[in-house]
């Protein structure tokens, strides 16, 4: 049986500069799934805001919250303001608007008598799938990539590249006045798109260039992570953030992946077959692609118990 599913994985460790500083790690990552959204979201935290750290924390969670819960509808306003209305100005301006304050909100939660809001500066990246169709979102540096499966050939390219008014440590957060106008969404069927990448400025710094796009090898990102395990993964992840990219880079590092994979029951190892089927409970979970493979889709509510051992074959 062939099997297909988002999975997703991603890290944030704290930068050689901040190691030495004795400053937690500002970069945060976050993903939510429900009723078949799968969201991701990443921020870096500001390196002269204090508490930045907890706005990027907040400000990814709120961000996949909302994903998960407003995806049909902001999915339906993105095609009506690409689809020529005659107000699609105004009807962008208050989609940004409407999501900045959401996020804008879960953080002033945390506002007190030794935090304010601009404390809390950081940027944002996010982006969600649902029935072969994406949302993205990007307000300041970093890049959100993808990857593309056309016929034989597999490539990774920039879906949404880094602001930063074309000066190094200079960006744009969401806690700028004006951070509605850096708010950059875009939105499509995923056809060949097989899956998301996201990164803070210090990965990008090593996989990404304004001229020549991503590095050839961040596709290895995506294909090491199929058959496995996410536990393994993440520490992979990490390995590979302190082992190789800080080689390069002494900011804070992160990354956040999902992954449309698609894998042979056959093939599995015994841990991860066990994992997969921990995830399931229904055939409601389940979508019969053809007579040998299936989606599935842990994200679904199921409303029952069923055996589901047809798909160890």
């Amino acid at each position: 049986m062939i099997l297909q599913k988002w999975k997703q994985c991603g890290t944030a460790v704290q930068g050689v500069d901040h190691i030495h500083a004795k400053v937690p790690c500002q970069d945060n990552v976050a993903a939510a799934a429900k009723n078949g959204v799968h969201a991701i979201a990443l921020s870096d935290g500001g390196g002269s805001r204090k508490f930045s750290h907890v706005g990027s924390e907040y400000a990814t969670r709120a961000a996949c919250e909302l994903l998960v819960e407003r995806f049909e509808d902001y999915y339906s306003r993105l095609e009506r303001i690409d689809g020529g209305d005659p107000k699609a100005d105004k009807l962008l301006l208050r989609l940004r608007l409407e999501i900045l304050d959401t996020v804008l909100d879960a953080m002033r939660t945390q506002v007190d008598a030794e935090r304010t809001l601009y404390d809390f500066g950081c940027t944002l990246q996010f982006a969600a799938v649902k029935d072969g169709r994406y949302i993205a979102g990007h307000v300041g540096d970093g890049v959100i990539a993808a990857i593309y499966q056309r016929g034989l050939r597999r490539t990774v390219e920039v879906l949404s590249h880094p602001e930063n008014a074309g000066a190094p440590n200079v960006t744009f957060f969401v806690t700028d006045h004006d951070a509605e106008a850096h708010l950059r969404l875009s939105h499509g069927e995923c056809r060949q798109l097989e899956g998301i990448l996201m990164m803070s400025d210090g990965p990008e710094e090593v996989l990404y260039s304004g001229a020549g796009g991503m590095h050839q090898n961040t596709q290895k990102l995506f294909d090491n992570f199929v058959g496995v395990r996410r536990a393994e993964y993440t520490a992979a992840l990490q390995k590979f953030l302190t082992g190789n990219i800080a080689k390069h880079s002494f900011d804070d590092l992160s990354l956040n992946l999902l992954y449309l994979e698609t894998v042979e029951w056959s093939k599995l190892s015994t841990p991860y077959r066990q994992e997969l089927m921990e995830e399931l409970r229904s055939t409601e979970q389940v979508e019969r692609v053809s007579s040998y493979a299936c989606f599935l889709d842990p994200s679904r509510k199921a409303t029952r118990d069923e055996d589901l051992s047809f798909l160890r074959c």
